[in-house]
C-alpha cells in the first residue's frame, strides 16, 4: 500500500513523510514555543504514532524536530495553566478524578513508542527539557546533537516528572546516583554526559548531520525482515520494562517457532 501523508494534514504542527517504504519520518514544527506541547499537540502525537504502528507497512519511525533550536522545551505551561478553568466549584474528589484521567491520557500518549511494536529513533537537539526526555526515554534508539541542553526540568517548576523519564530513564542509564542528582536538581546536561550515562548511543555534530545519520541507521534497520525487526523490538522492550529472563526466552521460542516452520506466510504473530 502506498504511503499517503495527507492523512496527517490536519495536524499542522507535524510533518510526516516517507523516507522509503516502511520507514517514516515524523517531525514536530512549532518554532514559536520551541516545540512546547499543548494538549492538542500531544494528542496529535499519539494519534500519528498509533496510526503508523497499526499500518502493516511500517517498520521503523524517526522522531525529530524541524526547529534547529529545540527538540522540545517541554510542556506549554501557559496552556497547562488553563486546565482547571471553570472548575472552582468542583469538589476535591471530582477535581482529583479529572486530573488523574488527564495525566493518564497524557502518559499513554508519551509512552506510545514503548508500547508500539515498531521501533523508533529519537534525535535530540537544542533545548530538550522535561517532556523531551519523557519522549526520548520511551524510544528505542536515542541520538544526540552536540550542544543539546537536556534537563529533567519539572522539579524547577515545583512538580514531580510524571510522563515517564523518572521510570524509564532510570532503567536505561548506567549511573543511578547521577540519575538521582539530575532529577532532584533539574540541572542541565549535554550530549557527552548523556552518552557517558548510556542514555544516547551516538553524538552527531549538528541537526542536518543527525538527520542524515538517523536516516542511514533507519534504512539499515528497514532492510531486515519485518518479523525480525518487530520481534527484536518486543524482546528488548520486555526486558527494559522489567521482564523476566526465563519468560523472555519462552516468548521468543514461541515467536521464532512460528516463523521457522513457515507460519509467517500466513501472517506475522501479533506480539511476543
Amino acid at each position: 500500500m502506498t504511503f499517503d501523508s495527507s492523512i496527517f494534514e490536519e495536524f499542522t504542527k507535524w510533518v510526516v513523510t516517507e523516507v522509503e517504504p516502511g520507514f517514516i519520518h515524523v517531525q514536530y514544527n512549532n518554532p514559536k514555543t520551541l516545540n512546547a506541547f499543548t494538549e492538542e499537540d500531544w494528542r496529535a502525537y499519539h494519534y500519528i504514532l498509533e496510526w503508523l504502528d497499526s499500518d502493516p507497512g511500517t517498520n521503523i519511525i524517526l522522531l525529530s524536530s524541524k526547529v534547529e533550536k529545540a527538540f522540545s522545551s517541554g510542556l506549554n505551561l501557559k496552556s497547562a495553566m488553563t486546565l482547571m478553568n471553570a472548575k472552582d466549584d468542583w469538589s476535591f474528589e471530582n477535581k482529583k478524578k479529572f486530573m488523574y484521567k488527564h495525566i493518564k491520557d497524557f502518559q499513554d500518549a508519551i509512552t506510545m513508542p514503548a508500547r508500539m511494536r515498531t521501533p523508533t529513533i529519537a534525535l535530540l537537539n537544542g533545548v530538550s527539557y522535561g517532556l523531551a526526555l519523557d519522549i526520548a526515554s520511551a524510544c528505542t534508539i536515542r541520538i544526540a546533537v552536540e550542544g543539546v541542553k537536556m534537563s529533567i526540568r519539572e522539579i524547577k517548576i515545583g512538580i514531580v516528572a510524571d510522563m515517564g523519564s523518572l521510570q524509564r530513564m532510570t532503567n536505561l542509564v548506567n549511573n543511578k546516583s547521577k540519575m538521582n542528582q539530575l532529577a532532584l536538581t533539574g540541572d542541565i546536561f549535554g550530549a557527552k554526559d548523556a552518552f557517558e550515562l548510556g542514555f544516547v548511543s551516538e553524538v552527531v555534530p549538528d541537526l542536518k548531520t543527525g538527520v542524515d545519520r538517523c536516516i542511514e541507521l533507519g534504512q539499515l534497520i528497514n532492510s531486515n525482515p519485518q518479523w525480525a525487526i518487530k520481534g527484536t523490538k518486543d524482546s528488548i522492550q520486555y526486558m527494559v520494562n522489567g521482564g523476566n529472563h526465563e519468560q523472555g526466552l519462552k516468548d521468543i521460542a514461541e515467536y521464532n517457532s512460528i516463523y521457522l516452520v513457515g507460519g509467517i506466510t500466513s501472517g506475522m504473530p501479533s506480539k511476543l
